[in-house]
């Protein structure tokens, strides 16, 4: 996955409008920047082993104790210990969606299987994974539905990413009623959240004997000094990074519609920021060098997700200004009659 996946402005030294990864990218920054500049004196001693404070600060501000949370090195890590933790199971994961869950099962040993929806699941498996709402459609299974397929399959351990939930109105699974179930592990995302991917900061929320599972195969240091400064940092001041949730699902819609209007572009239904879109002809990834080549605007091609295809694409949603630009370049590309969209 780790060549396949969103963000990569690394192989594209000219992107002006970013909308590959699903972070909001217009948060005010600058007052972060300074505090970590004032905490780089840490970096000449070793960090916490294991990131106390922030599982405390993290704890309080979810109204659960402290042993139910664990924090890790971006969702990254935490869907790694998870795999290792359960090593060996009869795996379900719900699909399309994030391929790491995939990955980090097969570097364990998992016997992995991959289903539409709860009704074709039907418990037949140890562990069941899903992203919540979901990466790449923006989706979210109903918390009624997701709560009682729980309760009704307490042999099985499920998996729920909700990394995506401040991008979402729809009722959810919350981490206080996670860690009340005895067999649910749910990870969240700083990064998402607060748009800091490069820090790689995030956490899981489970039942104690759970998390005391997965403490025990974490290594010590694994949350760097200035990612623990920083996760405190944005904690403190979460009311400075508020997502304008309404408006990003105004433009969502708006998007939504003036895409298919383009033509040739059918759209699916989000109920996030996200837009998980497929071309009539042509492959999103000479969609995606075209707009990166000759618009400076980056998109995620979707097609390394399990059950797309070469024709999709993802794309989340930023200011009105920089989707009116993502909307014109993508006309103006499949309208140009180039080898790279026939």
């Amino acid at each position: 996955m780790i060549n396949g996946h969103g963000d990569d402005v690394f192989n594209y030294p000219d992107i002006r409008i970013n909308f590959s990864s699903n972070v909001y990218n217009h948060f005010n920054h600058e007052p972060l920047f300074a505090h970590l500049a004032r905490c780089l004196h840490s970096v000449k001693n070793y960090p916490e082993p294991s990131p106390v404070r922030v599982e405390q600060t993290v704890a309080a501000m979810l109204g659960i104790s402290s042993r139910h949370v664990m924090v890790t090195s971006g969702a990254t890590e935490a869907i790694y210990l998870v795999a290792q933790a359960f090593r060996g199971s009869r795996t379900a994961i719900l699909s399309p969606t994030f391929a790491e869950y995939a990955d980090a099962c097969r570097v364990h040993g998992h016997r992995l299987c991959h289903v539409n929806g709860l009704a074709e699941w039907q418990g037949c498996s140890d562990m069941f994974w899903l992203c919540n709402p979901n990466n790449p459609t923006g989706t979210v299974l109903e918390r009624d539905v997701l709560t009682d397929c729980i309760r009704e399959h307490p042999d099985t351990v499920f998996v729920i990413d909700a990394s995506y939930a401040p991008f979402t109105p729809e009722p959810l699974v919350s981490a206080a009623e996670a860690v009340a179930l005895p067999n649910v592990v749910m990870i969240h995302s700083m990064t998402k959240e607060f748009a800091v991917p490069g820090l790689r900061i995030g956490y899981i929320t489970a039942p104690e004997t759970l998390t005391g599972r997965l403490r025990g195969l974490q290594m010590p240091w694994s949350v760097n000094s200035l990612a623990q400064e920083a996760a405190l940092y944005l904690l403190a001041h979460r009311n400075q990074y508020a997502l304008p949730l309404a408006a990003l699902l105004q433009e969502r819609e708006r998007v939504a519609q003036a895409l298919q209007q383009v033509g040739g572009i059918g759209v699916h239904p989000s109920d996030t920021h996200i837009l998980l879109c497929r071309l009539l002809r042509g492959t999103a990834a000479d969609l995606k060098q075209r707009l990166a080549q000759d618009h400076g605007i980056l998109i995620r091609d979707a097609s390394n997700f399990h059950g797309l295809t070469p024709a999709h694409f993802r794309i989340a949603v930023q200011t009105p200004a920089e989707n009116d630009e993502l909307v014109a370049a993508i006309k103006k590309t499949l309208s140009t009659g180039h080898d790279t969209c026939e």
